[in-house]
């Protein structure tokens, strides 16, 4: 994957970084100019993204969940 997305190796450093870490639960990459999207997402993540609804109202609904170590 990361050599489609032509990076730098201190974007692979960053994006591995990102992917790692246990705040992260989906991270989507999108280079600039392209219609490609890769989108990275931790399985053990209990929110799911939903077949059918709209990634607006998806994107709206994780965005309103509390952050991690946060209760509700």
């Amino acid at each position: 994957m990361l050599e489609h997305l032509q990076l730098t190796w201190l974007e692979r450093i960053a994006l591995r970084l990102l992917a790692k870490s246990p705040r992260i639960g989906l991270l989507v990459i999108k280079p600039h100019g392209s219609r490609l999207v890769f989108v990275a997402k931790d399985m053990t993540d209990p929110v799911d993204i939903v077949e059918g609804e709209p990634i607006t109202m998806q994107l709206e609904r994780l965005y309103h969940q509390p952050s991690y170590g946060e209760d509700e």
